[in-house]
Protein backbone atom coordinates (compact mmCIF):
# COMPACT_ATOMS: atom_id res chain seq x y z
CA UNK A 1 0.00 0.00 0.00
CA UNK A 2 2.60 2.20 0.70
CA UNK A 3 4.16 1.91 -2.29
CA UNK A 4 1.14 2.34 -4.44
CA UNK A 5 0.83 6.05 -2.74
CA UNK A 6 4.24 6.63 -3.30
CA UNK A 7 3.78 6.08 -6.63
CA UNK A 8 0.86 7.79 -7.00
CA UNK A 9 2.63 11.06 -5.88
CA UNK A 10 5.18 10.88 -8.30
CA UNK A 11 2.60 10.40 -11.38
CA UNK A 12 1.08 13.67 -9.93
CA UNK A 13 4.43 15.29 -9.49
CA UNK A 14 5.41 14.48 -12.94
CA UNK A 15 1.64 15.38 -14.56
CA UNK A 16 2.12 18.81 -12.89
CA UNK A 17 5.65 19.55 -14.01
CA UNK A 18 4.41 18.50 -17.49
CA UNK A 19 1.50 20.72 -16.98
CA UNK A 20 3.40 23.74 -16.20
CA UNK A 21 6.00 23.43 -19.22
CA UNK A 22 3.00 23.59 -21.33
CA UNK A 23 2.17 26.19 -20.09
CA UNK A 24 5.18 28.32 -20.36
CA UNK A 25 6.05 27.00 -24.61
CA UNK A 26 1.88 28.82 -24.86
CA UNK A 27 3.51 31.47 -23.18
CA UNK A 28 6.39 31.63 -25.47
CA UNK A 29 4.19 31.02 -28.72
CA UNK A 30 2.19 34.48 -27.76
CA UNK A 31 4.88 35.99 -27.24
CA UNK A 32 6.20 34.98 -30.45
CA UNK A 33 3.18 35.82 -31.82
CA UNK A 34 2.43 39.16 -30.69
CA UNK A 35 3.00 41.94 -33.03
CA UNK A 36 5.73 44.08 -32.43
CA UNK A 37 5.72 48.06 -33.30
CA UNK A 38 8.82 49.59 -35.19
CA UNK A 39 10.19 52.89 -35.51
CA UNK A 40 10.27 54.26 -38.70
CA UNK A 41 10.60 57.04 -41.51
CA UNK A 42 8.52 59.49 -43.05
CA UNK A 43 8.30 62.91 -45.19
CA UNK A 44 5.33 65.48 -45.86
CA UNK A 45 3.61 65.51 -49.31
CA UNK A 46 4.19 68.43 -50.58
CA UNK A 47 4.15 70.81 -53.66
CA UNK A 48 7.38 71.90 -55.13
CA UNK A 49 8.22 74.18 -58.42
CA UNK A 50 10.18 72.16 -61.49
CA UNK A 51 10.94 72.73 -65.03
CA UNK A 52 8.72 71.47 -67.67
CA UNK A 53 11.61 70.50 -69.57
CA UNK A 54 13.24 67.33 -69.59
CA UNK A 55 16.87 67.40 -68.16
CA UNK A 56 19.94 65.39 -69.08
CA UNK A 57 23.42 65.82 -68.52
CA UNK A 58 26.60 65.37 -71.12
CA UNK A 59 30.02 66.19 -72.44
CA UNK A 60 30.92 68.52 -75.21
CA UNK A 61 32.85 67.27 -77.84
CA UNK A 62 34.50 68.13 -80.75
CA UNK A 63 32.46 68.08 -83.90
CA UNK A 64 34.90 66.94 -86.23
CA UNK A 65 38.44 65.36 -85.09
CA UNK A 66 41.36 65.12 -88.21
CA UNK A 67 44.28 63.36 -88.30
CA UNK A 68 46.97 64.97 -90.24
CA UNK A 69 49.39 62.52 -92.81
CA UNK A 70 51.70 62.76 -95.14
CA UNK A 71 51.21 62.35 -98.24
CA UNK A 72 54.35 61.81 -99.87
CA UNK A 73 58.49 60.83 -98.35
CA UNK A 74 60.68 63.05 -97.76
CA UNK A 75 62.61 65.24 -94.81
CA UNK A 76 60.41 67.51 -93.17
CA UNK A 77 61.78 71.04 -93.27
CA UNK A 78 59.05 73.17 -91.66
CA UNK A 79 56.64 72.26 -88.94
CA UNK A 80 53.69 74.57 -87.68
CA UNK A 81 52.54 71.73 -85.58
CA UNK A 82 52.49 72.39 -82.08
CA UNK A 83 49.99 71.21 -79.49
CA UNK A 84 47.33 73.97 -78.58
CA UNK A 85 47.91 76.01 -81.37
CA UNK A 86 45.18 77.42 -83.41
CA UNK A 87 44.98 76.93 -87.24
CA UNK A 88 43.08 78.33 -90.21
CA UNK A 89 41.41 76.54 -93.07
CA UNK A 90 44.40 76.21 -95.85
CA UNK A 91 47.25 77.06 -93.31
CA UNK A 92 50.49 75.46 -94.21
CA UNK A 93 50.97 73.44 -91.57
CA UNK A 94 53.66 70.95 -92.56
CA UNK A 95 56.69 71.14 -95.45
CA UNK A 96 58.31 68.15 -96.89
CA UNK A 97 61.65 68.41 -98.70
CA UNK A 98 61.00 69.26 -102.64
CA UNK A 99 64.58 69.88 -104.20
CA UNK A 100 64.24 66.82 -105.74
CA UNK A 101 60.57 66.72 -107.43
CA UNK A 102 60.81 70.84 -108.13
CA UNK A 103 64.04 69.51 -110.53
CA UNK A 104 61.74 66.53 -112.25
CA UNK A 105 58.87 69.10 -112.29
CA UNK A 106 61.15 71.95 -113.88
CA UNK A 107 61.98 68.97 -116.46
CA UNK A 108 58.59 67.90 -117.63
CA UNK A 109 57.54 71.84 -117.55
CA UNK A 110 60.51 72.58 -120.17
CA UNK A 111 59.30 69.16 -121.93
CA UNK A 112 55.68 69.74 -122.24
CA UNK A 113 56.49 73.55 -123.26
CA UNK A 114 58.83 72.30 -126.34
CA UNK A 115 55.92 69.65 -127.04
CA UNK A 116 53.69 72.49 -127.24
CA UNK A 117 55.47 74.18 -129.58
CA UNK A 118 56.46 71.43 -131.85
CA UNK A 119 52.72 70.76 -131.99
CA UNK A 120 51.41 74.38 -133.13
CA UNK A 121 54.62 74.58 -135.92
CA UNK A 122 53.13 71.21 -137.19
CA UNK A 123 49.70 72.50 -137.56
CA UNK A 124 50.73 76.01 -139.41
CA UNK A 125 52.81 73.47 -142.06
CA UNK A 126 50.01 71.06 -141.84
CA UNK A 127 47.69 74.26 -143.39
CA UNK A 128 50.17 75.26 -145.74
CA UNK A 129 50.66 71.88 -146.92
CA UNK A 130 53.85 71.17 -145.90
CA UNK A 131 53.00 68.55 -142.65
CA UNK A 132 51.02 65.21 -143.35
CA UNK A 133 48.55 64.56 -140.75
CA UNK A 134 50.31 61.82 -139.06
CA UNK A 135 53.09 64.05 -138.06
CA UNK A 136 50.54 66.63 -136.70
CA UNK A 137 48.66 63.57 -134.66
CA UNK A 138 51.92 62.08 -133.49
CA UNK A 139 52.78 65.77 -132.09
CA UNK A 140 49.25 66.38 -130.61
CA UNK A 141 49.59 62.63 -128.40
CA UNK A 142 53.64 64.24 -127.37
CA UNK A 143 52.01 67.13 -126.18
CA UNK A 144 49.41 65.26 -124.15
CA UNK A 145 51.88 63.28 -122.95
CA UNK A 146 53.60 65.97 -121.80
CA UNK A 147 50.99 67.46 -120.32
CA UNK A 148 49.92 63.76 -118.05
CA UNK A 149 53.81 64.05 -116.78
CA UNK A 150 53.45 67.54 -115.75
CA UNK A 151 50.20 67.51 -114.16
CA UNK A 152 51.67 64.40 -112.36
CA UNK A 153 54.80 66.43 -110.85
CA UNK A 154 52.74 69.47 -110.06
CA UNK A 155 50.78 66.78 -107.80
CA UNK A 156 54.10 65.71 -106.52
CA UNK A 157 54.96 68.70 -105.38
CA UNK A 158 51.70 69.69 -103.68
CA UNK A 159 51.58 66.80 -101.62
CA UNK A 160 55.29 68.26 -100.23
CA UNK A 161 52.57 70.64 -98.73
CA UNK A 162 50.79 69.54 -95.93
CA UNK A 163 47.33 72.28 -95.45
CA UNK A 164 44.80 72.87 -92.94
CA UNK A 165 41.41 71.18 -94.26
CA UNK A 166 39.60 72.99 -91.38
CA UNK A 167 40.05 75.19 -89.20
CA UNK A 168 40.66 74.08 -85.62
CA UNK A 169 43.12 73.65 -82.66
CA UNK A 170 46.00 70.97 -82.65
CA UNK A 171 45.19 68.55 -79.92
CA UNK A 172 48.24 66.17 -80.73
CA UNK A 173 51.54 66.11 -81.98
CA UNK A 174 53.83 63.03 -84.17
CA UNK A 175 56.46 64.54 -85.81
CA UNK A 176 59.19 67.38 -85.41
CA UNK A 177 61.02 69.04 -87.94
CA UNK A 178 64.46 67.31 -89.15
CA UNK A 179 62.54 63.78 -89.34
CA UNK A 180 62.05 61.83 -92.19
CA UNK A 181 58.26 60.88 -93.06
CA UNK A 182 56.79 58.21 -95.78
CA UNK A 183 53.02 57.92 -97.54
CA UNK A 184 50.64 57.71 -94.43
CA UNK A 185 52.84 59.20 -92.07
CA UNK A 186 50.72 60.40 -88.94
CA UNK A 187 51.77 63.86 -88.23
CA UNK A 188 49.44 65.22 -86.09
CA UNK A 189 45.68 65.95 -85.08
CA UNK A 190 42.95 68.79 -85.46
CA UNK A 191 39.90 69.36 -83.30
CA UNK A 192 37.07 71.69 -84.76
CA UNK A 193 34.85 73.39 -82.16
CA UNK A 194 33.28 76.00 -84.38
CA UNK A 195 30.45 72.86 -84.06
CA UNK A 196 30.13 71.21 -81.53
CA UNK A 197 28.34 67.53 -80.24
CA UNK A 198 26.82 66.26 -77.04
CA UNK A 199 25.48 63.08 -76.46
CA UNK A 200 23.02 61.69 -74.25
CA UNK A 201 20.70 59.05 -73.28
CA UNK A 202 17.16 59.68 -72.83
CA UNK A 203 14.47 57.58 -71.54
CA UNK A 204 12.09 55.37 -72.89
CA UNK A 205 8.81 57.07 -72.23
CA UNK A 206 10.59 60.74 -73.20
CA UNK A 207 12.14 59.93 -76.37
CA UNK A 208 9.07 59.41 -78.84
CA UNK A 209 8.08 63.24 -77.95
CA UNK A 210 11.94 64.23 -79.46
CA UNK A 211 12.04 65.05 -83.65
CA UNK A 212 15.10 65.22 -85.67
CA UNK A 213 16.09 69.32 -86.02
CA UNK A 214 13.97 70.22 -82.90
CA UNK A 215 15.82 73.21 -80.59
CA UNK A 216 17.23 72.50 -77.57
CA UNK A 217 18.64 74.55 -74.64
CA UNK A 218 22.53 73.79 -73.34
CA UNK A 219 23.87 75.33 -70.07
CA UNK A 220 27.77 74.66 -69.53
CA UNK A 221 28.98 73.77 -65.87
CA UNK A 222 31.60 76.49 -67.04
CA UNK A 223 29.32 79.68 -67.92
CA UNK A 224 27.20 80.24 -65.38
CA UNK A 225 24.07 82.17 -66.92
CA UNK A 226 25.21 81.61 -70.50
CA UNK A 227 22.95 80.09 -72.46
CA UNK A 228 23.68 77.70 -75.57
CA UNK A 229 21.17 76.66 -78.46
CA UNK A 230 21.75 73.63 -80.18
CA UNK A 231 19.48 71.15 -82.59
CA UNK A 232 18.62 67.30 -82.10
CA UNK A 233 21.04 66.12 -85.24
CA UNK A 234 20.95 62.07 -84.73
CA UNK A 235 18.25 59.98 -82.66
CA UNK A 236 19.56 56.52 -82.51
CA UNK A 237 16.28 54.00 -82.70
CA UNK A 238 18.55 51.33 -80.94
CA UNK A 239 17.97 51.49 -76.93
CA UNK A 240 20.69 50.48 -74.74
CA UNK A 241 20.73 47.86 -71.98
CA UNK A 242 19.31 50.77 -69.72
CA UNK A 243 16.43 51.10 -71.88
CA UNK A 244 17.53 54.82 -72.95
CA UNK A 245 18.16 56.02 -76.13
CA UNK A 246 21.51 57.94 -77.46
CA UNK A 247 20.59 61.34 -78.71
CA UNK A 248 23.05 63.63 -79.90
CA UNK A 249 22.74 67.10 -79.73
CA UNK A 250 24.82 69.87 -82.57
CA UNK A 251 25.57 73.07 -81.42
CA UNK A 252 27.13 76.59 -83.29
CA UNK A 253 29.87 77.25 -81.05
CA UNK A 254 29.84 81.46 -82.20
CA UNK A 255 29.48 82.24 -78.41
CA UNK A 256 32.56 84.75 -76.71
CA UNK A 257 32.13 81.70 -74.05
CA UNK A 258 34.00 78.64 -75.99
CA UNK A 259 32.58 75.04 -75.31
CA UNK A 260 35.46 72.94 -74.93
CA UNK A 261 36.11 69.50 -75.57
CA UNK A 262 35.07 67.57 -71.84
CA UNK A 263 33.09 70.36 -70.75
CA UNK A 264 29.82 68.84 -68.36
CA UNK A 265 26.85 70.37 -70.30
CA UNK A 266 22.72 70.10 -69.09
CA UNK A 267 20.75 69.81 -72.10
CA UNK A 268 16.97 71.06 -71.48
CA UNK A 269 14.50 69.36 -74.07
CA UNK A 270 10.56 71.46 -74.16
CA UNK A 271 9.45 74.34 -72.60
CA UNK A 272 11.30 75.63 -69.69
CA UNK A 273 8.68 77.27 -68.23
CA UNK A 274 8.14 76.09 -64.28
CA UNK A 275 5.12 74.51 -62.79
CA UNK A 276 4.05 73.82 -59.44
CA UNK A 277 3.70 69.88 -58.51
CA UNK A 278 2.85 67.71 -56.01
CA UNK A 279 5.30 65.13 -55.61
CA UNK A 280 6.53 62.21 -53.24
CA UNK A 281 10.30 60.97 -52.99
CA UNK A 282 11.16 58.27 -54.32
CA UNK A 283 12.09 56.06 -51.59
CA UNK A 284 8.20 56.16 -50.59
CA UNK A 285 6.97 54.27 -53.70
CA UNK A 286 6.01 50.54 -53.21
CA UNK A 287 3.11 48.69 -55.04
CA UNK A 288 3.50 46.55 -58.12
CA UNK A 289 3.72 47.60 -62.16
CA UNK A 290 -0.03 47.69 -62.29
CA UNK A 291 -0.46 50.12 -59.08
CA UNK A 292 1.48 52.23 -57.35
CA UNK A 293 0.87 52.70 -53.74
CA UNK A 294 2.66 54.31 -50.73
CA UNK A 295 1.79 53.74 -47.00
CA UNK A 296 0.16 56.68 -45.75
CA UNK A 297 0.29 57.35 -41.65
CA UNK A 298 -2.30 58.46 -39.92
CA UNK A 299 -3.04 59.52 -36.64
CA UNK A 300 -3.55 55.75 -35.39
CA UNK A 301 0.02 55.35 -36.61
CA UNK A 302 -1.19 52.32 -38.60
CA UNK A 303 0.29 52.58 -42.08
CA UNK A 304 -2.38 52.53 -44.62
CA UNK A 305 -1.70 51.03 -48.28
CA UNK A 306 -2.94 53.94 -50.85
CA UNK A 307 -3.07 53.71 -54.49
CA UNK A 308 -1.69 57.07 -56.63
CA UNK A 309 -1.27 58.14 -59.57
CA UNK A 310 1.85 58.89 -60.84
CA UNK A 311 2.72 61.86 -62.97
CA UNK A 312 6.58 63.31 -64.41
CA UNK A 313 9.73 62.55 -62.69
CA UNK A 314 11.81 65.06 -60.87
CA UNK A 315 15.49 63.22 -60.74
CA UNK A 316 14.56 61.82 -56.59
CA UNK A 317 11.21 63.19 -56.65
CA UNK A 318 7.95 61.72 -58.60
CA UNK A 319 5.49 63.53 -59.42
CA UNK A 320 1.70 62.48 -57.80
CA UNK A 321 -1.00 63.62 -60.56
CA UNK A 322 -3.80 62.00 -57.60
CA UNK A 323 -4.24 59.66 -54.34
CA UNK A 324 -2.50 61.50 -52.14
CA UNK A 325 -2.88 66.23 -50.90
CA UNK A 326 -0.30 68.29 -49.93
CA UNK A 327 0.46 67.92 -45.58
CA UNK A 328 -0.17 63.90 -46.37
CA UNK A 329 2.43 61.63 -44.11
CA UNK A 330 3.60 59.05 -46.51
CA UNK A 331 6.28 56.10 -44.99
CA UNK A 332 9.72 56.61 -46.48
CA UNK A 333 11.69 53.57 -44.84
CA UNK A 334 10.28 50.78 -42.98
CA UNK A 335 8.26 49.54 -45.61
CA UNK A 336 9.24 46.07 -44.84
CA UNK A 337 7.85 45.98 -41.80
CA UNK A 338 4.73 46.55 -42.34
CA UNK A 339 2.13 44.46 -41.55
CA UNK A 340 -1.77 44.08 -40.50
CA UNK A 341 -1.69 45.15 -36.66
CA UNK A 342 1.45 46.32 -36.47
CA UNK A 343 1.76 49.58 -34.89
CA UNK A 344 4.43 52.07 -35.67
CA UNK A 345 6.10 52.86 -32.32
CA UNK A 346 7.73 56.36 -33.52
CA UNK A 347 8.90 57.83 -36.66
CA UNK A 348 10.72 60.64 -37.42
CA UNK A 349 9.64 63.63 -40.34
CA UNK A 350 12.30 64.04 -42.97
CA UNK A 351 12.26 67.72 -44.39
Amino acid sequence: MLFIGVSALVVVGVMAKLSSNQEVIKNEIKQELKTVDYAARATLVKEMNFSDAYTYRGTIEAGKTITLTAETDGKVVYSAIEKGNAVAKGATLVKVDRSTRFSSYQISEDTYNKAKSDYAKLKELQDSGNASGVEVENAKLQMQNAASQLNINKKQIDQTLVLAPESGTVIDKKINQGEYVTPGTTLGSIACLNEVLVNVFVQENEVSRLKKGAAVTVRADAYPGVTFTGKVSAIIPVASAAKTFPVEIKIINDKPQKLLAGMNVSVFFGDEKRSTVLVIPRSALTGNKKQAAVYLIHLSRHPVLTPIVLGKEYDTYLGVSSGLKAGDTVMTSGLLNVEPGKKIQWFTIQK
